[in-house]
């Protein structure tokens, strides 16, 4: 039997609604996924009424959808997702429960890589997040990815050895709707892909704009340490 993994005493480098995200005390290159303890799953689902009663109990288990998930597009797509999705390396047992692995995006110097919201709020729009947000659109919708909408804290800033930036997205992947007809129609699909990353440039500009006027970004999105 593998050891246990103690994460009580470490600090998460990444706070969700739903999860907290450890680097693996042993392994660097990848991250620990646990979910939050004050989060009950069944009141999450009593939330989503009707639509969410509809669906799977496990379908509110955020860890096993995104192992899921993240298993079956690698598997259809292939090695190019890799630069725009991590990869699901297995399961650990932890002294706070069974954690999902993941792939930890980090930039090319080794730091973890920047949250979308974080690399916006301090830099803004700049030229090299215009050429990743080109690149990341272009490529969501030749391959169709599936996820949620792509949210700030959702996405991450890569920064590579040429100074380059490269969009990642870490989490909210998938088909949330009830009956996904974009599964079976490709043309839909990339509709539906195209959607959601106009969605994302529409947040990068929205939160532009409250960075201009002195607004308050909020919590969400920030790293709580560099590594």
């Amino acid at each position: 039997m593998a050891d246990l993994i103690r994460l009580s005493t470490a600090t998460p480098f990444a706070r969700g609604g739903n999860r907290l995200v450890y680097v693996h005390p042993d392994r660097p290159e990848v991250c620990i996924k646990l979910p939050r303890a004050d989060v009950n799953l069944a009141v999450k689902r009593r939330r989503k009424g009707l639509k969410g009663r509809l669906k799977p109990a496990a379908t509110f288990d955020e860890n096993r959808a995104e192992a899921r998930t993240l298993t079956e597009l690698h598997g259809r797509i292939g090695d190019s997702l890799a630069a725009f999705v991590p990869r699901f390396l297995g399961w650990v047992e932890t002294d706070l429960g069974r954690g999902v692995v993941l792939e930890l995006i980090r930039d090319d110097d080794g730091a973890i890589a920047t949250p979308l919201k974080q690399y916006v709020w301090e830099r803004g729009f700049d030229e090299r997040l215009e050429a990743a947000l080109r690149e990341f659109t272009a490529y969501w919708v030749r391959e169709r990815v599936p996820s949620r909408e792509l949210l700030l804290h959702n996405v991450v800033a890569r920064r590579t050895g040429d100074g380059a930036v490269r969009l990642v997205v870490i989490d909210g992947l998938g088909n949330a709707d009830l009956l996904p007809l974009s599964r079976w129609s490709r043309r839909l699909a990339r509709r539906k892909s195209a959607r959601k990353a106009a969605r994302l440039r529409k947040r990068i500009e929205d939160l532009v704009r409250t960075r201009a006027q002195g607004g308050d970004p909020g919590e969400h999105g920030f790293l709580r340490v560099t590594d």
